[in-house]
């Protein structure tokens, strides 16, 4: 099996793409079926079935030739005398229409789209070999057809081979989905999301320096770092100290860098990092270069240059170019420069399993949210809860009449007593917390705070505090749990510091002091760090008059 997985975004200028095959000369395995049913399950939880657009887009395995499936099983190429009155295709698969396995995939290399309340307009063009083709949406430029509708895609290859499929981020990220692919192997998973985390990853790329530009409209998508470049929302030069402190380091000490082909040791002399064993050169690379693993970290599909080129763009992304052994295998050490890829730490911090494509080689040491299987026998898709945050699409899903709706209880005016435990998982407001199953707040990190109300302390002085926590971001990763009263930005009352506590299952509870406090308040808990990794849960807190 491959080593690794290309997958190519759009290129800034272009709209013209494909997922690359995976060439038989690779596998000695027999074929894969012919098709492979499809389910596309909704759990997005604010749109109906109804609101809900497929399409499948891509690449023919037996012709190489460009089409779509809007009929199952039946791969159609395009034509340039397909497109409607408006000069565009209509391709849409309603979800409904997908049914319970019903709707097979033919053999070929492409995209699944998604789009919710609007309709994806495909247009057919002419290629540079004269061959029809079809242009994708391109959501990082306002002035493409589809830049309002909110949607989304996953990639896949599914060819004599196997399937082998990915969600990904590489573009931009709008519509949480996680894939389930069935098969000889068993059941694999791949991107997964952590609970609430669409709402989190739009707060917490709205509150990162230099990256809260991405954000497109109220929470329609976040566009990749590259494509922003040329809207102008994110600086072109990003990298480019980074860059040259790489420069010059290997100008006088060798980078090694291992693959499946063996090590290979380079230097930078006159300008280019040269490499040993036959590994071409790379010129110097601009931020550009490095956001797209393009240019002049361009990777070919060949054996020795590009899988040095994957290591070296992905080395910059994560900011870890600067260990000479490369590649940089723990996770742990990823997104820790001052400049890093945040886009891609961000999205990587919100998936249940770390894994993520934040970048196009983000599957470099096998850290993407990428699964194949050479006997695929079923593939299912998940469009995953958005939450309560906004999405520039729809209303909320309304219950049928008959159904009972359930709304938990909020704490109010006087709903808490101070000198009990008062459960952290049910605030009555918040910023950037999720309430994790087990009712307490999970993977807190800076600047998240959680409100509850109306707390009465009565009129003897409460003086302490105790908070039960549980941390395991690791050693060297460490925070602040504060006690404010009446908003988030009011004075800090008291506070204590949390740690590794081996686990994020593993429970503490931590006393503290607190200046008197009497009567019915807000009380706030806020977290502090001065890093940005998640630091720690909350379970209860409660307080003490002494």
């Amino acid at each position: 099996m491959p080593s690794r997985r290309m997958v190519l975004g759009l290129a800034a200028g272009g709209a013209v793409a494909s997922v690359p095959f995976l060439g038989s000369a690779l596998f000695s395995r027999a074929e894969a079926a012919a098709a492979l049913p499809i389910t596309v399950a909704n759990d997005t939880g604010r749109f109906p079935d109804s609101a809900i657009t497929m399409y499948v887009v891509g690449t023919e395995a037996a012709t190489g030739r460009m089409g779509y499936v809007k009929n199952s099983g039946q791969f159609s190429q395009v034509s340039t005398g397909d497109s409607g009155g408006d000069g565009y295709l209509d391709l849409g698969v309603p979800l409904s229409a997908v049914g319970k396995g019903s709707f097979v995939l033919p053999k070929m290399s492409g995209r699944i789209y998604f789009a919710i309340d609007g309709k994806l307009r495909f247009k057919a063009v002419v290629d540079g070999d004269g061959r029809p083709a079809l242009q994708y949406p391109v959501a990082w430029t306002e002035g493409d057809p589809n830049f309002d509708v909110l949607h989304d895609c996953c990639e896949f290859t599914f060819n004599d081979q196997g399937m082998f499929c990915n969600t990904t981020q590489v573009d931009m990220f709008s519509i949480p989905m996680a894939i389930r692919l069935r098969g000889g192997g068993g059941e694999k998973a791949a991107g997964d999301p952590a609970p609430g985390s669409r709402d989190r990853i739009f707060d917490e790329m709205r509150r990162q320096p230099g990256f809260e530009r991405l954000v497109i409209g109220d929470n329609r998508r976040i566009v990749a770092p590259g494509h922003a470049i040329g809207m102008g929302r994110f600086p072109a030069n990003y990298f480019d100290g980074y860059i040259g402190e790489i420069w010059d380091k290997y100008a006088g000490t060798d980078l090694r860098v291992r693959t499946m082909q063996g090590s290979f040791t380079g230097r930078v002399n006159g300008g280019q990092l040269t490499f040993t064993g036959g590994v071409r050169s790379f010129a110097r690379p601009s931020t550009k270069d490095v956001l797209f693993c393009d240019g002049a970290l361009l990777a070919p599909n060949d054996s020795l240059g590009g899988p040095v080129a994957a290591v070296l763009g992905a080395g910059f992304n994560r900011s870890v170019l600067g260990n000479p052994d490369q590649p940089t295998t723990d996770a742990g050490a990823f997104y820790r420069g001052s400049v890093t890829n945040h886009y891609s730490r961000i999205m990587h911090k919100y998936a249940a399993d770390g894994m993520a494509y934040g970048f196009p080689f983000d599957d470099v040491t096998e850290k993407a949210s990428y699964t194949q299987d050479h006997a695929p026998q079923h593939l299912h898709i998940t469009l995953t809860p958005f939450g309560a945050g906004g999405g520039d699409a729809g209303q909320p899903v309304v219950p049928d009449a008959a159904e009972a709706v359930v709304v938990p209880p909020v704490a109010g005016p006087g709903k808490h007593d101070a000198y009990g435990q008062i459960p952290a998982g049910s605030p009555s407001s918040e910023h950037g917390t999720t309430t994790w199953p087990g009712g307490y707040l999970g993977k807190l990190s800076n600047g998240d705070w959680s409100c509850y109300a109306g707390v009465e302390f009565g009129g003897t002085p409460a003086t302490q505090f105790t908070v039960r926590v549980a941390a395991g971001a690791g050693p060297g990763i460490s925070g602040l749990v504060e006690i404010r009263i009446d908003g988030a930005t009011g004075p800090v009352l008291g506070s204590v510091a949390v740690a590794d506590t081996g686990g994020w299952e593993s429970w503490r509870v931590i006393p503290g002091n607190l200046a008197p406090v009497t009567g019915k308040h807000d009380v706030y808990l806020t977290f502090t760090s001065g890093q940005p990794e998640e630091f720690v849960n909350v379970s209860w807190v409660q307080f003490a008059a002494v």
